[in-house]
């Protein structure tokens, strides 16, 4: 998971030892709540043709404003 916050630019948090979707999405929520209590995620819609990792959430604050984004996805390696 890596947790974006779009209003200072920066990444709040990586981590890549979770062992479920759910233990993932409930760290993200976490993380995002200490920038905004009231926080709420969606799922991001992606327009046709525009490429984006799949799963990713987007954050909204109170006032509807997106905060940040965040994707839990498993890691893909090479077995060359």
């Amino acid at each position: 998971m890596v947790v974006f916050n779009f209003e200072t630019e920066q990444r709040l948090e990586t981590d890549l030892n979770f062992t479920n979707q759910a233990d993932c999405h409930a760290a993200a929520l976490s993380s995002f709540q200490e920038i905004d209590q009231a926080v709420e995620i969606r799922v991001m819609e992606i327009p046709e043709r525009q490429e984006m990792l799949e799963g990713t959430m987007i954050a909204y604050g109170a006032e509807g404003s997106e905060i940040g984004m965040y994707a839990c996805n498993t890691l893909r390696s090479s077995t060359d």
